[in-house]
């Protein structure tokens, strides 16, 4: 059952954060900044509208790892130990940022085209941060500090 859980654990990890990660990064090159945009035109980039798309998706995805991670940490009693409360810790912070910062940030750059280029780099700067706080958790996973025997 363990071994299962790690496969599911990584595997969605990989695919639904990972893809998460790409979506969030790319998102602000594609929503153009207000010099950019034709005075004709008020319509999204379509790689932007996509990645939108795929941020919500996988964003709802993105539970799927650390709630089998949970799952697994529970099972093999594992629970208490440092590494994984920070994982969870720094997961739910990911996850707030993204519903609470990132999200909300790429709907009003899709319905307002002709948004301030700062409003680009902030775009930006989230989508670092989520993305640094991915990757804390990677290095949490493999060096493991404070893990028992």
């Amino acid at each position: 059952m363990a071994y299962f859980l790690l496969i599911v654990h990584i595997a969605t990890a990989i695919v639904f954060i990972g893809a998460l990660t790409i979506s969030v990064s790319l998102f602000p090159r594609y929503a153009a900044p207000a010099s950019d945009v034709d005075d004709k035109s008020h319509d999204a980039h379509p790689v932007a509208l996509a990645m939108h798309r795929i941020t919500k998706v996988y964003g709802r995805l993105a539970i799927i790892p650390p709630a089998v991670g949970i799952t697994l940490a529970v099972v093999l009693g594992r629970l208490d130990e440092l590494w994984i409360i920070l994982s969870v810790a720094l997961s739910l912070i990911g996850g707030a940022l993204l519903i609470w910062v990132i999200i909300p940030a790429q709907r009003r750059m899709l319905a307002d085209p002709r948004h301030e280029p700062s409003t680009r780099r902030r775009a930006g700067a989230a989508a670092g941060i989520l993305n640094s706080i991915w990757f804390a958790i990677l290095v949490l996973m493999i060096l493991k500090p404070g893990a028992g025997g």
